[in-house]
């Protein structure tokens, strides 16, 4: 059963928690949505299978900064958001897992907070180092032609571009794109210069700090995604020192995934 909470830091009166979207019980894994996702998206579509993985664990999600238009969504600021909510819950070691974005802000934790940190599960790592120079650029164009009061029509076709799910999930579930395309493009008009700006700032942490990274981490890659290229989860996987790298490219990899997902759980103690 889920159920919907609001929580506030012990530590700080300023920093308002979201809304948690919480199922399952036991050991805690605290979910990260992706960029121009939100609960309500990843419950329409996601890699991993939520259903299955709250018989397994206790499965907490939230929306990021609550989709405030003025909310922090850098990565590395998301940090305070998510360190906030473990610490309000008075968690021992949550998993933490995201995708995308939710990654980013996941790895930048584990980083920061290595003690908090039980395990990692990283799905589609987005565009990171090199190859992010001429996203950030993109994304702060976009930020700057947002309009706080409308919708404007190229971003209308630039959110339509993306190719959530992938076709072989569509395949199986027609309208599922159509569905994350509404969803997309329901936020309030002025939260796209926000989540826009926020990725226009953000990148992984330096290629050294993630040799850091000390938990067992599972990275969930799709070949066939150019917007999460595959080269930034095989190299994450070079670098993460107990790290392994599992390929989805149909429904059977997608079927198996969920196999992974279960294995990986019991690997570190769940």
């Amino acid at each position: 059963m889920t159920t919907t909470t609001t929580i506030t830091t012990k530590t700080t009166k300023t920093l308002k928690l979201p809304y948690l979207h919480i199922s399952g019980s036991g050991q805690p894994l605290i979910w990260l949505h992706g960029m121009l996702n939100s609960v309500e998206s990843d419950s329409v579509y996601s890699l991993v299978d939520f259903e299955r993985l709250s018989k397994q664990v206790q499965l907490i999600r939230y929306n990021a900064c609550n989709k405030s238009t003025s909310g922090d969504y850098s990565w590395s600021g998301m940090v305070q958001e998510l360190n906030g909510i473990i610490d309000s819950l008075d968690m021992a070691k949550p998993i933490l897992g995201g995708v995308s974005m939710g990654s980013g802000t996941a790895l930048y934790t584990a980083i920061r907070h290595p003690e908090k940190v039980k395990a990692l599960i990283l799905v589609t790592p987005p565009p990171a180092w090199e190859v992010r120079v001429a996203v950030q650029a993109l994304y702060e164009k976009i930020a700057l032609k947002a309009c706080p009061d409308h919708l404007p029509d190229f971003l209308k076709r630039i959110i339509k571009y993306n190719q959530d799910p992938p076709e072989f999930f569509e395949q199986q579930f027609p309208g599922t794109r159509q569905k994350l395309l509404e969803l997309r493009m329901s936020f309030d008009p002025a939260y796209y210069y926000s989540i826009y700006h926020g990725g226009a700032i953000s990148d992984f942490p330096e290629r050294k700090e993630l040799t850091y990274v000390k938990v067992p981490t599972l990275i969930v890659g799709d070949p066939n995604d150019p917007g999460h290229p595959i080269e930034v989860a095989r190299e994450m996987n070079s670098l993460i020192p107990d790290s392994e790298l599992f390929l989805v490219s149909d429904y059977d990899d997608y079927q198996n995934l969920q196999l992974k997902v279960s294995d990986f759980l019991n690997k570190v103690g769940v």
